[in-house]
């Protein structure tokens, strides 16, 4: 019976081999190194320093923010110049301060001295002035000596009000005579409107003229006075909106003041409104006449160019616009002639000759601008003669290319025919004996094809020479050939080249 043992269990534990023992698994512990606390902490630190840094050199607020209160806008914008801030985030804002002269910085949104990148947002607040619109009480002017109205004058900050002095022979001097507000009344009387306070320099002294009123009145009639008066009168001229032209708009010294006769009162005569030049660019004819009707200058609009704006409009004036016009002055604007030169159909006409061919009008749309580029090509025609338009483009866009096709009429087959031998005419010969004369020439030349368009198929010339050959006769030909070579027969002629026929002469000419 056979054993089914397995090979191994054949052997008793002791007879096995020492190599098939079951081994032993015993599990290794592998020691755990304990963590340098000191390394981790130098890293710690060295990346902490290197965080810090990086900050304050790519992050940290570099720029301090100055104390701009009581200093101008032009402080802030030569900071903001000189320290590369973005100007888009600094902003003003205005309001009225009564204790604060105008333009003057009253208070800023960032504090004074601190740390600020260019990128700050910071407003400012700006002050107007005294508020020209505040009710100012007016006191009894007339129980008021010159020195008090100063004082009310100073406090109250009244910019538009004003002493002048004259003498009076009824009020004490340093007294109020009179007083005249311009722009409002006395009851609604603001710092904005305009009063004139006139003081008493008390009684003129002998040999005084007393000075008349001649604001708006013309300057005639203060010259007439003067003359009266044994004083002088001299003139200067301004704009006036106020004071219609040719009025006197003020006069150096005042009504009822005196002066001394021999002196000059200088008065200001009124130019009328004052004019300045609008901004022209896009108006068209219409709103420029309008403008012309109503200020009564002439506006040159004779110089024409091609561009890009509408046909008719304004594209540039010789004048700024915002300038104050003198008299006279000269007013030239450029007015578009849009961006479509149009030629028109040329065909069967000659590209060069007057102001009405295609070549002129071409050379006067780029004078004017029209910036196109110019396709020229030729091509023989049968029915056009040469130098004439086979084909252009009508329509041009400013700088497009106009296309044009000039004719070089026919290519003529140069056929030896009765009295005409190509071969024999190139070499002066009439036949193989006697020589051509240029009567011969002109005539086979001239009678070879039918007249085309009013013109001969053949171009020719006649050129005069010199030629010591005693066997040539003068007024005989010498030879003949084609501008552009030989003459040969059979060959083509076209019609824009030409035939030279030399002919002997007694001298060069």
């Amino acid at each position: 019976m056979p054993d089914n043992k397995d090979f191994l269990d054949q052997f008793s534990d002791a007879g096995k081999p020492a190599s098939f023992k079951e081994e032993e698994r015993v599990p290794v512990k592998k020691e755990k190194k304990p963590l340098n606390t000191k390394a981790l902490a130098i890293a710690a630190g060295v990346l902490l320093l290197l965080a810090i840094a990086s900050y304050f050199l790519f992050f940290a607020p570099k720029i301090e923010m100055p104390n701009f209160v009581g200093m101008t806008k032009n402080d802030v914008a030569a900071w903001v110049k000189q320290q590369g801030v973005d100007s888009t985030g600094v902003l003003f804002t205005e309001q009225f301060d009564f204790d604060t002269e105008a333009g003057t910085i009253l208070s800023q949104s960032v504090t004074p001295g601190k740390k600020v990148k260019n990128d700050v947002k910071v407003n400012f607040a700006l002050s107007k002035g005294a508020d020209p619109d505040e009710r100012i009480i007016v006191p009894d002017l007339y129980s008021m000596e010159k020195e008090d109205v100063q004082t009310w004058i100073s406090d109250n900050k009244l910019q538009k009000t004003k002493i002048s002095t004259s003498y009076n022979e009824d009020v004490e001097a340093n007294g109020v005579i009179d007083y005249v507000f311009t722009g409002c009344e006395e009851d609604s009387f603001t710092r904005g409107c305009s009063l004139k306070i006139n003081i008493s320099k008390g009684s003129a002294p002998a040999g005084k003229v007393t000075v008349e009123d001649f604001v708006k009145k013309t300057f005639e009639q203060a010259e007439t006075w003067a003359k009266t008066k044994k004083v002088n009168v001299s003139k200067t001229e301004q704009y006036s909106d106020q004071v219609d032209k040719g009025l006197i708009i003020s006069q150096s010294i005042v009504a009822g003041r005196t002066m001394n006769e021999g002196d000059t009162l200088n008065l200001v005569v009124s130019l009328g409104k004052a004019v300045y030049m609008p901004n022209m660019i896009g108006w068209n004819a219409s709103k420029v006449s309008n403008w012309q009707a109503e200020n009564g200058y002439a506006v040159d609009s004779t110089e024409k160019v091609y561009s890009d704006s509408e046909e008719g409009e304004v594209i540039s004036q010789n004048i700024q616009a915002g300038k104050l016009l003198g008299k006279g002055e000269y007013i030239k604007v450029t007015v578009s002639l849009g961006n479509v030169v149009d030629f028109g159909d040329h065909t069967g006409e000659p590209y060069h000759g007057g102001s009405g061919s295609l070549h002129e009008m071409k050379d006067r749309a780029l004078e004017k601008g029209a910036g196109f580029g110019l396709a020229k090509s030729f091509e023989f025609s049968d029915t056009i003669p040469a130098g004439y338009v086979i084909y252009n483009d009508v329509r041009v866009n400013v700088g497009g290319t106009l296309t044009v096709i000039v004719s070089r009429g026919k290519n003529i087959l140069l056929e030896n025919v009765d009295n005409m031998d190509w071969q024999k005419f190139a070499n002066g010969m009439k036949d193989d004996t006697s020589r051509l004369t240029e009567e011969d020439a002109r005539r086979l030349l001239d009678e070879y094809k039918k007249s085309f368009y009013g013109e001969k198929v053949i171009n020719y010339s006649v050129e005069y020479v010199s030629n010591g050959d005693a066997g040539i006769e003068i007024g005989e030909v010498i030879s003949a050939k084609r501008t552009d070579g030989e003459l040969m027969p059979n060959t083509y002629l076209p019609q824009d080249e030409s035939v030279i026929v030399y002919v002997k002469a007694s001298h060069t000419s």
